[in-house]
């Protein structure tokens, strides 16, 4: 796959016609990254917290959230921060990964969370996230896991700063 630098995408607010974009590449992105790591069960019932429209709308709402486009505009991620320094959603479609779009959106979240006055920043990983997370300056804290419905998987917390 071709690398791209940043200059091919360009980052903006959430707006409230993004969410079902959204949704799509959420799901899209566990259901495609985290197959190697985690069952199918685990994966779907991870993904499902999109199925809910409303709640995820809520969800959302409740972050401060930039999204990645590409340069005909096509949403191609996005990533959410809650005050005062916590990620919440960091998410790329597919299609993009390795090409800088999730560095793009973290470097904006780990801006605005600056602008709030969070002297850390932290975040729960999933272990295809870890390594991502950690090449951005961020420590493992402790490990332990997530519940998503009936399902429990396995997750890092991180800190920076």
């Amino acid at each position: 796959m071709e690398e791209m630098n940043d200059s091919a995408f360009a980052t903006r607010d959430y707006r409230p016609t993004d969410a079902a974009a959204l949704a799509g590449i959420y799901r899209d992105a566990i259901l495609d990254t985290a197959g190697s790591v985690y069952s199918a069960a685990q994966c779907a019932a991870w993904a499902a917290a999109a199925d809910d429209s409303a709640a995820w709308e809520k969800r959302l709402q409740e972050a401060w959230v930039r999204v990645a486009c590409d340069v005909d505009g096509g949403i191609v991620g996005f990533g959410g921060i809650l005050v005062p320094g916590h990620v919440d959603l960091l998410f790329t479609a597919p299609g993009c990964n390795r090409r800088g779009v999730a560095s793009l959106i973290l470097t904006d979240l780990l801006d605005l969370a600056a602008a709030m006055g969070a002297k850390k920043i932290t975040v729960d990983a999933s272990e295809p996230a870890r390594s991502f997370f950690e090449r951005h300056g961020f420590k493992l804290l402790g490990s332990g896991e997530q519940s998503h419905g009936e399902q429990r998987l396995a997750c890092h917390h991180l800190v920076r700063g």
